[in-house]
C-alpha cells in the first residue's frame, strides 16, 4: 500500500483533513477562541501552500500572537505525521478492509440478507455455521418461502453447504380445495396446460404424477404447484420421457457445452463423466449457488441422473490465480447458437421461435411469443449465456384464443388469491385492453415482485402494470429492489424484470452517516460471490454512493448496485465499466 503524505492528502480530500478532524467545534465560542482558529486557518493555510515571504515591518507583539496559535497547531501536525511515518495507519488513508471468512462472519451475512427480506422472513428463521455449513431452523408460512431463505444463504461468500430445517407451517385449507388449485394452476400456466400431470393431496402434502419431457418441465410443474396456498410439501414423481435416446458421448458433449456457456459458472473449472446416462460433476465451484447452477447444467437431454457430490467449494475460485482464466471472446455466430440451445432447454420459450440477431455480443430478440413471461424469460436465457454484452428484447405479446377483459381479470385474481406469498386482499386488480394493472400496497419487494411475475404468467395478459406501493423497510432502510437473483432455472423467481428500485415509502429512513453507508457498502461486497473489492470502489457523499472499476458480466454490475442499495445509500451513481469477453464477475 502506498500511503500519502499528509499535504498531498489534505489537497485532494480537504474535507478528510487531519485539521478537520482536530480543530474544536465553532459552537458557543468566545471572541478570543475565534481570534485562536482565524490564525489557526492562516498557519493551516501555509502548511498546505508554497511558503511566501512576510513583510518585514511585523511588531513583536504581532509576531507572538500569530506564533502561539502556529506552534500549537504544528506540535498536532507534527504529531499526526509522526504517528504515520512511525508506521501507525493514516489519518485519512483509504485500505483495503483485513476481513476474513469465519462462521460469525458468515452467520451475520445471512441474517442480514434475510432482515432485508422485511415481510418474508420476520422473526422465523434461526441461523447457525460450523465450518462454513449454514443450518437453517424455524418456520416458514409456505414452501416459497423456505426455499427463498435457502437460496439467499446459498449466494454467500464462504458458505460451503446449506443444511435446511426450516418447518413449513401453511394456512389450513382442504385437501380438496388444495388439489382443485393445484389443477387449475397447471391448467392456467400458458406453459403447462399441455402436461401430463395429475395431483393428489393428503394432509397438505401434494404428489405429482404422469410424464413431462426434460427435467425443466418436472422443475416447472413443481414450482407451479408449490405457488398454491395450503401446501407444505411436494412430493415430485413425475416421469421425464425423452423424445429420443442419447449416446452418454452425446451428453457428456451437452453437459460440458452448457457449462462452458454459463454465465454464473467457470466451465473450464468442472468435469463432467456419464456413464449409462448418469451424469457425475466433479472439479471446484466459488459458491453454493454455483454448484446448484452446475447441477442444473448437468440435466440436458438423455440424461437419468446427476451426481454432484465430488464438486469442491471454494470461495477463492473466481479470486487469484482462477480469475486469470477467460473465456475466449466468442463469435456472433458462436454466441447465436447458444441463445437458441438455451430457448430449447426453456419450457417457457421453446413453444415460440423468437428470433435472435447477434452482432458485437449484442443481441436482438424478434418475433412474437404467446404471453409476458414467455417474452422476460427469453430475456433472461440470453443474459445467461457467456459473451453478450446488450440484449433488446422487441419480442411482441400475442396470446392466443378470445378471452375478454373480464375472464383475463378474474383468472388473475383467483392466481393472487392462491399464491402463498400474497395477500390478494390488499390487491387491486384491473385489465384493460389486455392489460393489467396491479395497485394497492404490500409489506416487501420480494411480494411486489411475486405479484407481478403472477400477472406476468396469466394468460391474455399482453403487459404489466405495477403500481403496487412497498410499505416502509421499518428494520432497515426505504430502498426497494428486486428479487435475489434468479439463479435457480425453474424456480421462476423474478431477476432484474422489475425497475431497479421504487421510491414509494412511508417513512424517512434511519440516518447514516457516510462512513456507516461506505462501511455497510464494502462489507457487502466482501460477502458477495460477484463483486470484488479490487474491482469496485465505492464514494459515498451526503448519502450518495458513487461506484467506479470494472467487471466482467452485468451481474457484477447489477450486484454491486443492489448492495449499495441496500446499504443505506440514498441514491447509487452506477459508474462501473462492464468488460466484454470475460467470465469473471
Amino acid at each position: 500500500m502506498i500511503c500519502k503524505s499528509h499535504d498531498e492528502a489534505a489537497i485532494k480530500e480537504p474535507q478528510h483533513s487531519g485539521f478537520d478532524m482536530l480543530r474544536p467545534s465553532t459552537t458557543g465560542r468566545d471572541n478570543h477562541a475565534e481570534e485562536q482558529d482565524r490564525a489557526s486557518a492562516q498557519t493551516e493555510q501555509i502548511l498546505l501552500t508554497p511558503r511566501k515571504k512576510q513583510p518585514i515591518n511585523i511588531s513583536i507583539a504581532q509576531k507572538r500572537s500569530r506564533a502561539a496559535p502556529a506552534r500549537r497547531w504544528s506540535a498536532i501536525v507534527a504529531i499526526a505525521l509522526g504517528a504515520q511515518f512511525c508506521g501507525l495507519p493514516p489519518l485519512h488513508a483509504e485500505e483495503k478492509p483485513e476481513k476474513k471468512i469465519t462462521d460469525s462472519g458468515i452467520t451475520a451475512a445471512v441474517e442480514s440478507g434475510l432482515i432485508f427480506e422485511k415481510g418474508v422472513f420476520p422473526n422465523d428463521v434461526d441461523v447457525s455455521t460450523t465450518e462454513g455449513i449454514v443450518t437453517l431452523s424455524g418456520s416458514g408460512e409456505n414452501i416459497l418461502i423456505k426455499e427463498r431463505a435457502v437460496k439467499i444463504a446459498e449466494t454467500i461468500r464462504g458458505v460451503r453447504g446449506v443444511i435446511d430445517r426450516i418447518a413449513v407451517t401453511p394456512v389450513s385449507r382442504p385437501d380438496a380445495d388444495i388439489r382443485k388449485d393445484v389443477l387449475t394452476a397447471l391448467l392456467q400456466d400458458p406453459a403447462t396446460d399441455s402436461y401430463q400431470v395429475s395431483a393428489s393431496v393428503k394432509d397438505g402434502v401434494a404428489t405429482l404424477s404422469g410424464s413431462v419431457g426434460s427435467y425443466a418441465e418436472k422443475q416447472l410443474a413443481s414450482r407451479i404447484a408449490k405457488g398454491v396456498k395450503g401446501i407444505k410439501e411436494i412430493q415430485n414423481d413425475v416421469v421425464i420421457n425423452y423424445t429420443a435416446k442419447h449416446t452418454d458421448a452425446e451428453i457428456a458433449g451437452d453437459v460440458k457445452s452448457r457449462l462452458q456457456w454459463d454465465i454464473w459458472i467457470n466451465g473450464d473449472l468442472i468435469n463432467a463423466d456419464v456413464k449409462d446416462g448418469k451424469v457425475t460433476l466433479s472439479g471446484t465451484v466459488g459458491s453454493v449457488m454455483g454448484k446448484t447452477r452446475a447441477l442444473e447444467d448437468g440435466w440436458v437431454d438423455g440424461a437419468t441422473s446427476v451426481d454432484d457430490s465430488s464438486m469442491k467449494i471454494e470461495p477463492s475460485v473466481s479470486e487469484d490465480e482462477h480469475r486469470k482464466l477467460k473465456y475466449t471472446v466468442r463469435s456472433d455466430s458462436e454466441i447465436k447458437q447458444a441463445v437458441e440451445a438455451s430457448f430449447r432447454l426453456d419450457p417457457r420459450v421453446s413453444a415460440f421461435s423468437p428470433g435472435v440477431t447477434v452482432e458485437g455480443g449484442a443481441v436482438v430478440l424478434g418475433g412474437a411469443v404467446g404471453n409476458v413471461k414467455a417474452k422476460t424469460s427469453a430475456e433472461q436465457d440470453v443474459k445467461n449465456v457467456v459473451g453478450v454484452w446488450q440484449v433488446d428484447n422487441l419480442l411482441k405479446v400475442r396470446p392466443k384464443g378470445q378471452a375478454t377483459d373480464l375472464d383475463v381479470q378474474n383468472q388473475l385474481k383467483a392466481a393472487l388469491f392462491w399464491d402463498p406469498m400474497l395477500d390478494s386482499s390488499t390487491i387491486d386488480v384491473a385489465v384493460i385492453n389486455h392489460v393489467a394493472y396491479l395497485s394497492g400496497a404490500v409489506d416487501s419487494r420480494s411480494k411486489r415482485a411475486e405479484a407481478e411475475d403472477v400477472a406476468s404468467r396469466t394468460k391474455g395478459v399482453v403487459l404489466v402494470r405495477n403500481h403496487l406501493k412497498t410499505e416502509p423497510e421499518y428494520s432497515i432502510y426505504s430502498y426497494d429492489w428486486p428479487s435475489v437473483p434468479y439463479y435457480d432455472a425453474y424456480s421462476d423467481w423474478p431477476y432484474y424484470n422489475s425497475p431497479p428500485y421504487f421510491s414509494e415509502v412511508f417513512q424517512s429512513p434511519p440516518y447514516l452517516s457516510d462512513e456507516q453507508i461506505k462501511k455497510k457498502i464494502t462489507d457487502a461486497f466482501f460477502w458477495s460471490p460477484f463483486v470484488h473489492f479490487d474491482d469496485v470502489k465505492a464514494v459515498v457523499n451526503g448519502g450518495v454512493a458513487t461506484l467506479t472499476g470494472t467487471v466482467g458480466t452485468w451481474i457484477g454490475w447489477g450486484e454491486a448496485d443492489r448492495d449499495a442499495r441496500k446499504s443505506g445509500a440514498t441514491a447509487v451513481l452506477n459508474h462501473i465499466d462492464v468488460k466484454k469477453g470475460a467470465w469473471s464477475w
